[in-house]
């Protein structure tokens, strides 16, 4: 991952954005820079019809970016359901942690909200879950913490993944990530962080990110290739 993330999961009503808002509220009482993502597994539609980035949207810009004094949106269209890494890539690298609602599917490490009166059975699967938040004791050898223990959840968060992350090495073509093994990672890693490190004015490197943007062959725009490398060192 680019920067630690974890997923809150769990049925409809069991309470992940209320949970998600303490946690908000518990890490940057500790100092943390917080980035929130929610997944919908609807279209969604932001945009007001009549207002300009509605007009460019209709033109057929892929892209809309939004800014102001105090906001910045970004609006892109999309092919496909963009996994959590991509997303963590628009991010970048200023937060120290996100956290999900949803992605049940995705990579990123689980906790499920799990309430009794909606049923004994979890949505996810013990093998895919790092802890439980629930409202009753379960007959599964995982971490359980109860649903008003901020926290304990929060110190559980911050000890089992924040503090692990050693850092990581992302490789994205056409916006799309490419998964490459641990040692290629390595050799890319330092290669480039040896490199830009002789430049004069860099200081330590926390994070380093590298667009490249290949000419197009001939007269077609669509080979057009970008590639994103995201290193992070602690």
């Amino acid at each position: 991952m680019i920067l630690p993330v974890v997923s809150i999961v769990g049925k409809t009503g069991t309470g992940k954005t209320t949970l998600i808002e303490r946690l908000i509220t518990e890490f940057k009482k500790r100092g943390y820079r917080i980035a929130t993502v929610k997944h919908s597994p609807r279209s969604i539609d932001i945009d007001k019809p009549g207002k300009d980035s509605w007009k460019f949207t209709q033109a057929g810009s892929d892209i809309v970016i939004i800014s102001s004094p105090d906001k910045l949106a970004f609006i892109k269209s999309t092919d496909h359901d963009p996994s959590i890494e991509e997303i963590l890539r628009l991010i970048g690298s200023e937060s120290d942690l996100a956290l999900v609602e949803g992605f049940r599917k995705g990579k990123a490490p689980k906790i499920e909200v799990h309430r009794k009166e909606l049923g004994e059975d979890l949505l996810c699967s013990s093998k895919e879950l790092s802890a439980i938040v629930t409202d009753e004791p379960l007959d599964i050898s995982l971490p359980q913490f109860s649903p008003g223990d901020t926290q304990a959840i929060a110190d559980f968060i911050e000890k089992n993944f924040i503090f692990q992350d050693k850092g990581d090495t992302c490789l994205f073509i056409n916006g799309k990530q490419v998964f490459i093994k641990p040692f290629v990672k390595d050799i890319i890693a330092k290669t480039l962080l040896a490199m830009i490190s002789t430049l004069k004015g860099v200081e330590e490197i926390r994070s380093l990110d590298i667009s490249i943007r290949n000419k197009p062959s001939g007269n077609s725009s669509s080979h057009v290739m970008k590639s994103l490398f995201l290193t992070r060192e602690d």
